[in-house]
């Protein structure tokens, strides 16, 4: 409960921080405030999900009615946060994929509005990742990160740093050459820099095998994303835009929550 509610009020401070981004706003000046009016906001009207559920979605100064989009990424940083936390435990592992969840969330409100994912999101997973995964060790129970690789590397801390090199390089890698492949027979961008950037920064939290599994369930999310988002795009100016990042953040979470015991019951079979 208390991760979900840590993760509720991170959630907050993301979607802010996304909207500063995208308006050229800010990040670490100047308070809260409407969209619309501009007018500040109280702490009353801060409250995670809370605030919005009891003001009915519209703003308390101005009347004009406030994305359900904040209610809804307090609420997935809230549930992602007790997610990794019963996946993984009281861990600085579960410390740092909640630090991922948060750069994931943020660059997925980004992209959806954008169609762009900054690098300082990257950079910042990046930093998280060299920063705690000497802290990771490997789960022998499940193949999650590290697992694979624990024959060949030695020790829980090399198996760990190479399933993460291998996830982000290898993947991202083979994304990179089949997405200039495609661009070259069709005559035209297949996919952003940004998106390959992204699946090499998550494929380090991953490793191998689920930075695999990761791509194939972000290609099926992606699909039912583009089909349910195509009248939008087509208003736009360029209706061949997707943002995939969305996609990728939330294949990312079911590999990070489910990927381990996935992978450990399909090699079962062999």
């Amino acid at each position: 409960m208390v991760a979900g509610l840590l993760g509720a009020c991170l959630g907050s401070f993301v979607n802010c921080l996304a909207w500063r981004l995208v308006h050229g706003e800010s990040v670490w000046k100047g308070r809260s405030h409407c969209a619309v009016c501009n007018h500040p906001l109280a702490p009353l009207d801060l409250v995670p999900v809370l605030s919005w559920l009891f003001l009915r979605g519209r703003c308390r100064y101005c009347g004009e009615r406030i994305a359900a989009r904040y209610m809804a990424a307090e609420l997935l940083c809230g549930l992602f946060f007790m997610s990794m936390v019963a996946v993984y435990g009281l861990t600085v592992h579960a410390l740092a994929l909640c630090a991922l969840g948060c750069i994931l969330l943020g660059l997925s409100l980004v992209d959806l509005e954008t169609y762009t994912i900054p690098n300082g999101f990257i950079i910042a997973g990046i930093a998280v990742w060299v920063a705690s995964f000497a802290f990771y060790g490997v789960d022998l129970s499940a193949m999650g990160l590290g697992s694979l690789m624990l024959a060949f590397a030695g020790s829980p801390l090399a198996a760990v740093l190479l399933d993460g090199l291998l996830g982000a390089f290898v993947v991202a890698g083979c994304l990179l050459a089949l997405s200039l492949v495609f661009d070259k027979v069709m005559g035209r961008r297949s996919l952003g820099g940004g998106d390959v950037k992204l699946v090499f920064m998550v494929g380090l939290f991953l490793g191998l095998a689920g930075s695999v599994l990761n791509l194939i369930v972000a290609c099926v999310v992606g699909i039912v994303f583009a089909y349910a988002t195509q009248k939008r795009r087509q208003d736009t100016n360029d209706p061949q835009a997707f943002p995939f990042g969305p996609s990728i953040a939330l294949a990312t979470w079911f590999t990070l929550a489910l990927g381990p015991q996935l992978i450990t019951w399909y090699l079962g079979l062999f």
